[in-house]
């Protein structure tokens, strides 16, 4: 089991907290080191973290300039060599840490994996995911047509990566206050490639009062490009390559059993 290590930046966050904790402990990974890094909450997040300290490994309090300055300090303090971060009000499914391991254990060459993109809603119902498993082309990336005006987003919870590749690129940058992981992706996109494992790993909560749900603001501080008929061809894309990946036969990470008797096969 690698070491494992999940960041969340919180600030008045507590109405989902208890749940994004819970998906964590849900995982029963024995090699995670869970950061929480709290920006000064007032509405009983920093009590809700320091009744997980069983899951908690690390938590400060203090002013930040920030989701991305509480991000980039979490991330220095990181322990581990597979590095993701969680907010608030996301969660994890059971087996995604499992998944995410024996990946990067089968596949040491790989510097970076996302799942398939889901989301839920304020009660915890999945709503949405992708018909077609995302596949995302490393030049597209850096020039930013991922984006939700674009070839369609590359789900933040749904991401991680390695240590190597995070210091390669100097880290998530703290003058964002939207799009940071918009800008990471675009520069990890410079020197590896991001592999889809297939499944549903992580799901984004759509609760009416997320941070980044003003899409414009996100899209204008990411300059992301405008692409006619994208998320079409985004799909289109996607389904191709799939189909270019059985006719390679390339080598798959299949036949995993996930833990709870859940199992999949084939991840791509």
């Amino acid at each position: 089991m690698q070491r494992i290590t999940l960041v969340t930046p919180v600030l008045n966050g507590a109405r989902f907290f208890a749940e994004t904790i819970g998906s964590i402990r849900a995982q029963r990974y024995p090699n995670l080191e869970y950061i929480v890094r709290d920006g000064g909450s007032t509405d009983g997040s920093v009590e809700i973290a320091n009744q997980a300290r069983d899951v908690v490994s690390s938590l400060a309090v203090e002013r930040d300039g920030g989701m991305y300055s509480a991000l980039a300090k979490g991330f220095a303090e990181a322990s581990g060599e597979i590095l993701g971060w969680i907010n608030s009000d996301d969660v994890l499914m059971p087996w995604c840490l499992s998944v995410v391991s024996r990946y990067f254990s089968e596949f040491p060459e790989c510097d970076w994996i996302t799942g398939v993109p889901t989301m839920m809603d304020d009660k915890g119902h999945v709503v949405w995911t992708a018909a077609v498993a995302p596949r995302y082309n490393r030049r597209w990336i850096a020039r930013g047509w991922y984006s939700a005006r674009g070839l369609g987003g590359i789900q933040q919870e749904s991401t991680f990566f390695r240590r190597r590749l995070y210091e390669r690129v100097g880290g998530i940058r703290t003058e964002f206050r939207l799009a940071g992981d918009f800008d990471l992706w675009r520069r990890f996109a410079m020197h590896s490639k991001l592999t889809q494992v297939g499944t549903i790993i992580a799901s984004f909560r759509l609760h009416g009062s997320n941070l980044s749900g003003d899409l414009e603001a996100y899209l204008r501080e990411a300059q992301a490009p405008r692409i006619r008929f994208g998320t079409f061809l985004g799909s289109l894309y996607s389904f191709l390559a799939f189909c270019a990946t059985r006719v390679r036969r390339e080598r798959r990470f299949k036949d995993i059993a996930l833990p709870g008797s859940i199992g999949t096969r084939s991840l791509l």
